[in-house]
């Protein structure tokens, strides 16, 4: 049997959060049950919100306010 070489690659994704932070952070929040239906019916949630939060930033979805 050969030995298996380590990607460094892959080590550093074996540290804490390395692969999936991408920039964001990790929050919990309580929302409706309908709201949660809802997010889930787009596909991923994370990315769901971050887009209507962009979208009422741009004043896209509601008034601009200052």
């Amino acid at each position: 049997m050969t030995e298996r070489e380590v990607s460094p690659a892959s080590l550093e994704n074996l540290k804490l959060g390395a692969a999936r932070c991408k920039g964001k952070v990790r929050v919990t929040v309580t929302i409706l049950p309908q709201t949660k239906k809802w997010l889930a019916r787009g596909g991923n949630v994370s990315e769901r919100i971050d887009e209507v939060v962009r979208r009422i930033i741009a004043g896209e979805l509601v008034k601009k306010w200052d």
